[in-house]
């Protein structure tokens, strides 16, 4: 088994213990993070592995959600999704990664991505920054 299955099995073994597939689970980032980092795998290589197995999961706030079934992504998943995956596969400078990811996004999903951050919570905000900038000190 590579690594980054034993990852995956890791994952499904736990959100199956806690109810999945009918119901939503979800798991800290930080260990499925560091448990991705210690195998030798992105955490973006997992999900996109699961994904294929109709396992959905997406980052929310410090927790990553597994569903059975994927909602139809928002822009502003899909660029906070592509910054996560920057953050926890390339060294560097926080902005740049999300200049990068947000390089090839429409207006219209620039400006989706500008209502979703205006309608979150100061807490929602603070834990964002917060995730993101735990991520690019790991380098």
């Amino acid at each position: 088994m590579t690594e980054n299955r034993h990852v995956e099995e890791s994952i499904k073994r736990s959100i199956a213990k806690a109810g999945f597939p009918e119901k939503t689970v979800r798991l800290p980032f930080r260990p499925v993070y560091k448990s991705c980092k210690e195998n030798g795998t992105s955490l973006t290589t997992v999900l996109d592995h699961l994904r294929e197995e109709h396992i959905f999961g997406r980052l929310r706030g410090d927790h990553i959600e597994f569903r059975a079934s994927q909602a139809p992504p928002s822009a502003g998943a899909e660029a906070a999704s592509a910054i996560a995956g920057a953050a926890a596969t390339t060294p560097g400078n926080l902005e740049e990664m999300a200049r990068q990811a947000m390089a090839g996004l429409t207006p219209e999903q620039l400006a989706e991505i500008r209502r979703q951050v205006e309608s979150m919570s100061d807490e929602e905000k603070k834990n964002l920054l917060k995730l993101f900038s735990e991520r690019s000190n790991d380098f």
